[in-house]
């Protein structure tokens, strides 16, 4: 551990589902912006509303899982290597990865506001400065192309405590005892909140805020740490044919369950699931370790945070006739979406963001990659 670098593989693969999941859904539901009425590539709901992309639903829950499994795990090996955590190197990391790509996608949308869309920023702005973005998405007054931003913000905001108070859980030895009750205790009370005031502002934020996605991402990566005995059952092959079966119903947008908070739940299982699975390797059933969703995976930063603004400039400029067969129009929106949306995240990844990715890696204590080479 201390000579080499740190991977873990499959992980781009899940990151990969996990984007183009989040992209596939928001082409879905702006399909009304291009002029196609009532339209929707996934179908339509007995009541003939659009039905959504399912695994785009929750491949925001995903990244929660995954963000707190990694971070964590490089945390433990950090604490085993030190015997502490070099706070201020925690900090300069998150600041290399997110920071440059968060602010230069925040100038792009205003620049594109003022060129192209007549329009501009408003007092909001500042909930997104400061990443607050959960605020004004939840009291659904989020700028246009920046409301998906909540979510990077939600993590931020689970950065700020999650250094201090994972030293204090591993220091006195509680670190699972703690966790696992926070993790209840959060699951409790959106439960409950839920049945006695749904759709208040209260039980938004409780959805919204998913600190306790990312407790179950650290317990995982604690328990593969400590070796506990349900890393056996997580990495079975058992149980890596039912978290595939979860995920095909996902991609197939065939998974639908009791209500959308006992969803998270699962997905929140099946991604740490998938996750143990695909490192603990000989018992993988699929193997996500291969060149595409490697690629995929490198890029999914840049998919998520791009694509809204994509969006938001092809509607403007595309619009559906009825000249224009109906269907091959849509087909021809996802695919300009799409593609835009790739070519601008690989040109960002490699000639913008790798440039703080090799910074980042001066203030590791514990080396990782996303890359299977070591690259």
């Amino acid at each position: 551990m201390d000579n080499k670098i740190l991977f873990l593989p499959g992980l781009n693969g899940i990151r990969a589902f996990a984007a183009m999941g989040v992209l596939l859904s928001h082409i879905n539901l702006s399909l009304n912006n291009f002029g196609l009425k009532n339209a929707s590539f996934f179908g339509y709901s007995a009541n003939g509303k659009q039905k959504g992309y399912v695994l785009g639903e929750h491949g925001v829950t995903m990244f929660f899982v995954l963000s707190g499994f990694l971070i964590s795990f490089l945390l433990l090996n950090e604490y085993k290597k030190i015997n502490t955590i070099k706070v201020k190197e925690f900090y300069i990391r998150r600041i290399l990865r997110i920071w440059p790509l968060y602010f230069l996608y925040i100038i792009l949308v205003g620049i594109c506001y003022y060129l192209f869309l007549n329009l501009s920023f408003n007092y909001n702005l500042v909930y997104y400065l400061f990443f607050a973005a959960n605020v004004p998405f939840v009291n659904e007054v989020a700028l246009p192309a920046m409301d998906h931003l909540w979510s990077i913000a939600v993590e931020e905001q689970f950065y700020l405590f999650w250094p201090f108070l994972f030293v204090f859980l591993v220091k006195n030895g509680k670190f699972s005892t703690y966790l696992i009750g926070g993790i209840i205790f959060l699951s409790i009370f959106r439960i409950f909140i839920w049945y006695i005031a749904p759709f208040s502002i209260t039980a938004l934020y409780s959805v919204v805020n998913r600190f306790d996605c990312m407790f179950f991402g650290a317990m995982g990566a604690y328990a593969l740490y400590k070796n506990f005995r349900i890393i056996d059952l997580l990495g079975s092959r058992l149980n890596q044919l039912f978290c595939l079966i979860i995920l095909a119903l996902l991609i197939l947008n065939k998974f639908w369950f009791i209500n959308s908070i006992i969803e998270i739940f699962i997905v929140e299982y099946i991604t740490l699931g998938l996750i143990i699975g695909q490192i603990k390797v000989k018992n993988r059933i699929i193997n996500l370790e291969n060149k595409p969703l490697n690629y995929l995976g490198k890029i999914s930063f840049g998919v998520y945070v791009y694509h809204p603004l994509i969006i938001l400039i092809s509607s403007h400029f595309i619009k559906y006739n009825n000249q224009i067969n109906g269907v091959w129009f849509l087909i021809f929106i996802f695919f300009i979406v799409i593609s835009a949306t790739l070519v601008v995240s690989h040109l960002s990844f490699f000639y913008f963001e790798k440039k703080f990715l090799k910074l980042k890696h001066r203030f590791s204590i514990v080396k990782s990659t996303n890359d299977p080479q070591g690259k």
